[in-house]
């Protein structure tokens, strides 16, 4: 006969908690159900994501090991790039994101520089409320324009990937051809 002890009946507790996990990896939705995100311009432009930065990039974008390649440079908003730096890639026509919490400080000190001013006509410089998590900004004429993107928690790589397309579409409407 048996003895019941409260061993035993953990571990049959314990077995009944795993078995009811056990086809929990059947329950799984299907991502290939899921909408996959559609762009106008992302999935065109050769991409340089820096080192550091959490940002998976889906395979359809073109992504690119150095900066001299990259069309668009998605920098940590505490880069180390100084402003001399941001202004050749803005001068070369590639275009800035800075990502996370300090990216309107960066994107500031940058654009108060005396490099940046000696290369752009800027008109000003302000802050915005909330502060931006995501700031991209490129060379349009003589000066240069910024779309700045602010979320309530952290963004999701879905929302960076889609605020980086909108703003490359609204980059180029601003572009003058020709």
């Amino acid at each position: 006969m048996q003895q019941y002890t409260r061993r035993n009946a953990l571990r049959a507790c314990g077995i009944a908690a795993l078995s009811s996990f056990a086809g929990c990896s059947a329950l799984q939705t299907d991502d290939s159900n899921a909408e996959q995100p559609t762009f106008e311009r992302l999935d065109v432009t050769p991409v340089y994501v820096a080192d550091g930065l959490d940002l998976s990039m889906p395979a359809d974008i073109e992504t690119v090991s150095a900066p001299h390649n990259a069309d668009l440079l998605v920098l940590p908003a505490d880069t180390t790039t100084d402003a001399e730096q941001a202004v050749e890639w803005l001068t070369d026509d590639r275009v800035l994101a800075l990502l996370g919490e300090t990216a309107e400080t960066t994107w500031l000190s940058w654009v108060r520089s005396d490099a940046f001013r000696d290369a752009f006509n800027t008109q000003g410089d302000s802050e915005s409320e909330p502060s931006p998590t995501l700031v991209v900004g490129a060379k349009v004429g003589v000066n240069t324009t910024t779309s700045r993107y602010s979320w309530g928690d952290e963004p999701s790589h879905r929302d960076v990937l889609q605020a980086l397309d909108e703003s490359l579409v609204a980059i180029e409407k601003r572009t003058p051809t020709g």
